[in-house]
């Protein structure tokens, strides 16, 4: 007997039914004929692998009630966030980051990679909050943590060991910021080299300026290449792509493609902040999603910041961002729907690293079924996410209703 057993949703396209046993994909198949301990009628729903948020902050969620938000000529949200920090206790980071992991998991997020801020500021507080958050949701939401340096790491003596610290803690990813030092190369160098010494992952928050010359990209996907490290970098923002030349681009663009790094767009937080100086444009700062794709990188979207000044209004769910990302991407043509809710599923789970996911048989049964036939009515729509599956139990079930009068 199986456990559960999905009948007739859309799987690529087509009506099959899904057989659940023991927290694996037993079986796909137009019609499986074996019982089942419960069985979901999902006719005519759309069937995806759990949603994945691979950049996100939710050690510093739900603040944007403690500052007021940007103005032009203001303080930067980094600068707003910066002092903020400094207030932040450990019980503060874990209340605030759980009630994040539980509005994803209700927007069917199955598995997360996770910033913790480390610095002077912080220190190691969302180390310790965001581990003890780690546990609470084990085996309900995969919770991947980067010990990232949001602050830089050239103004101090103490953020380089509090960040091997963070690593020595647990965390398998190291996180940079070039941009946040002034001698960018330098940065990137140091986690290079730590990165190597502690057989750590790297992800960057990279090239979020309108300003070519501050690009580092291209320095990135080099050192990539000469350390080995092909597949394991991932570069979140990529903003300053956008203001490249065609030609330029499109030779940054296949260096990127050479290195194997992963590509995360974040479409909410870049219009929220970026082209806010700017008299004459209002530049949007979105990085060129198609083209990235078009040159066979592996291209993700994620929610990034969730209610502080950086995106007072973002909002744990991907099929929202999936939305932002057709409306600033230029990317709403039914054909364009049709492969973004990639960039929330088996991308961002190749760029983390997940084994076993997917909609196969064998994968683990981490699935979300959508109140939509297709991708692109679930964008148009913002479709329920009616059931959330996290290793074939069901953990969420959500109903939208609607009385005409």
């Amino acid at each position: 007997m199986d456990d559960l057993l999905l009948r007739g949703g859309i799987v690529a396209g087509q009506p099959r039914d899904i057989a659940i046993r023991d927290d694996r994909i037993r079986q796909i198949a137009p019609r499986i004929e074996t019982e089942a301990t419960e069985t979901l009628d999902v006719r005519t729903k759309l069937v995806l692998p759990g949603f994945v948020e691979s950049h996100i902050h939710p050690d510093k969620a739900f603040i944007a009630d403690r500052a007021p938000g940007l103005q032009s000529g203001g303080p930067t949200p980094q600068t707003i966030v910066a002092e903020l920090k400094k207030t932040f206790t450990v019980d503060d980071i874990r209340q605030r980051a759980s009630r994040a992991l539980k509005i994803a998991l209700r927007h069917g997020c199955t598995a997360m990679r996770a910033y913790v801020e480390i610095d002077t500021y912080v220190e190691l507080r969302g180390v310790e909050a965001l581990l003890q958050v780690q546990q609470e949701w084990d085996g309900i939401v995969d919770l991947q943590l980067v010990a990232f340096a949001q602050e830089g790491i050239q103004h101090d003596d103490v953020t380089c060991d509090l960040l091997r610290e963070g690593l020595r803690m647990g965390l398998p990813t190291l996180g940079g910021c070039p941009y946040m030092d002034k001698d960018q190369t330098g940065h990137i160098d140091w986690f290079f080299e730590t990165a190597a010494a502690f057989g750590a992952r790297l992800d960057f928050h990279a090239d979020s300026s309108d300003d070519p010359a501050m690009l580092t990209c291209d320095y990135i996907a080099e050192q990539t290449i000469a350390h080995g490290m092909q597949g394991q970098v991932t570069l979140g923002h990529l903003s300053t792509l956008d203001m490249l030349e065609p030609t330029h681009r499109a030779d940054v663009i296949a260096k990127l493609h050479e290195a194997g790094v992963h590509a995360m767009s974040l479409p909410a937080t870049e219009s929220h902040v970026k082209g806010r100086n700017d008299a004459r444009h209002t530049w949007r700062g979105v990085t060129r999603i198609g083209e990235l794709r078009e040159a066979g990188l592996n291209v993700s979207l994620s929610t990034n910041n969730i209610v502080n000044p950086f995106t007072p209004y973002g909002h744990p769910d991907l099929l929202r961002q999936a939305l932002v990302a057709a409306m600033t991407a230029h990317l709403g043509n039914p054909e364009q729907m049709a492969w973004l809710l990639d960039l929330v599923t088996v991308n961002p789970a190749r760029a983390l690293g997940l084994s076993d996911y997917g909609l196969d048989e064998g994968c683990r049964a981490d699935l979300v079924v959508l109140d939509a036939a297709t991708p692109a009515q679930a964008i148009t729509e913002q479709a329920e996410k009616l059931w959330v599956c996290k290793d074939g139990r069901i953990v969420v079930r959500n109903s939208r209703t609607t009385e005409f009068m």
